[in-house]
């Protein structure tokens, strides 16, 4: 076994489950709220340090999961080429084009590496329970909280917010920290949307829906039902309205799965994409409002506001299309690379009619969230999903039975010899 793999992996029997590949997954979870601490109450960070600590962090995954085998270097080889091609062709130097689009290689390769479903299982758990206990932290003893962790002057230091858009309203949270209209998800809590490790409770919603999807895909694994629950508490703590929708849709497409074919999934997102466009094109709707159609009002303006340039990922400009991840990821890898990257995910082989149902719910759920959100993109989330999914095609193992329901067979052998 190769030195990344021995590190990283670790599926036979018997074997201790390896700490890095948790450490890395637990760091690309937290590191931003342990950024948000030091600005906060020991000196004030920069978008260097930000960008510093994720190229860490994938480089690690990288070194341990790209292995002996050609393919995975190929495919680095191959993407890395196309980048340079678009900058040049620009020109403009981007690096967070490259970098958006190496984490989901870099996770998905680690956790192909590791061969054992079971580290998936565990760091879902483990990252859940940070993500409920911080939650639950913040909702409970909010003046606290931020007297450690001051949001907003945290994304001020990092370049992400202006210092003109902070709003007097929301104190110490982010923009989205406080639901201006009715709570969705029990009224009674409040307007506060509990944000976490994350920092914003948009991201807190995501994850809990990841949590869920991965738990509904794995019958077998310890300690599911507390899985699931992280997952829904956290969706409940952050009011995640997109969060309860995916967990309700990703469960039909979980039961559909197996009766639909690979080609339905591969044209999912362009078929939404060129509804989309049309929407944006006919539509005479001005008012947008905040809800889900209005989300989508606002993403199909985007995706037409595009110049023909910026739909090969040609432009040099960069507008502000984080409401719309697929206007921006048109405009930073272009059709093409749309394309490529997303056939790459729904024929990377799997080894099981399991992964393949685990692999529908979230095709179904980057779909969804690329109408509100670029979000898709961002290490905090993306770094256990994509580590599931390359989990899970490797793993080629029968579903294993809850652990109430294992009896141990008799040994007839070793009777009948004695």
């Amino acid at each position: 076994m190769n030195r990344p793999a021995a590190m990283a992996g670790g599926g036979e029997p018997g074997r201790p489950f390896p700490t890095l590949p948790i450490a890395l997954l637990i760091g690309a979870l937290t590191f931003n709220m342990a950024l948000c601490f030091i600005n906060t109450n020991v000196m004030g960070i920069n978008d260097t340090m930000v960008m510093g600590c994720e190229v860490v962090l994938v480089a690690a995954a990288l070194y341990l999961g790209l292995g002996r085998n050609a393919a995975p270097y190929l495919l680095l080889a191959i993407f890395l080429s196309y980048a340079v091609l678009l900058m040049a062709m620009r020109p403009l130097i981007d690096p967070k084009a490259v970098r958006d689009f190496l984490i989901p290689i870099a996770f998905y390769l680690l956790g192909k590496s590791c061969n054992d479903i079971r580290l998936a299982d565990r760091a879902a758990l483990l990252c859940g329970l940070i993500v409920v206990a911080f939650g639950l932290f913040e909702f409970l003893a909010l003046d606290v909280y931020v007297s450690y962790f001051n949001i907003i002057k945290y994304y001020v230091a990092r370049g992400t917010v202006a210092p003109s858009d902070v709003s007097s309203q929301t104190g110490a949270l982010f923009a989205s920290g406080l639901r201006p209209d009715s709570r969705t998800l029990l009224p009674f809590l409040g307007p506060h949307r509990a944000s976490s490790v994350f920092l914003e409770p948009i991201s807190t919603g995501n994850f809990g829906a990841i949590l869920y999807i991965w738990a509904l895909n794995r019958p077998g694994m310890a300690r599911r039902w507390l899985t699931m629950a992280t997952g829904l508490t956290a969706i409940v703590l952050s009011d995640s309205r997109f969060g309860a929708n995916v967990c309700i849709v990703a469960t039909v497409a979980y039961l559909v799965a197996p009766r639909t074919p690979r080609f339905i999934w591969l044209a999912a997102p362009f078929v939404a994409l060129i509804g989309l466009a049309i929407y944006g094109f006919v539509s005479a709707e001005v008012n947008w409002q905040n809800n889900f159609m209005g989300r989508m009002l606002w993403t199909a303006r985007l995706i037409t506001s595009l110049s023909p340039a910026a739909v090969w990922g040609l432009s040099p400009d960069k507008p502000f299309l984080s409401d719309s991840g697929y206007a921006y990821s048109l405009n930073q890898i272009g059709l093409l690379g749309v394309i490529g990257f997303w056939s790459l995910f729904i024929f990377a082989p799997e080894r099981s009619p399991r992964a393949w149902r685990f692999k529908v719910c979230v095709a179904t759920y980057i779909c969804l969230l690329m109408i509100v959100s670029d979000s898709v993109y961002s290490i905090k989330t993306a770094a256990l999903l994509w580590f599931m999914t390359g989990s899970s095609d490797a793993d080629a193992g029968a579903e294993p039975k809850p652990a109430s329901q294992r009896v141990t067979a008799p040994n007839y052998s070793t009777a009948a010899a004695g």
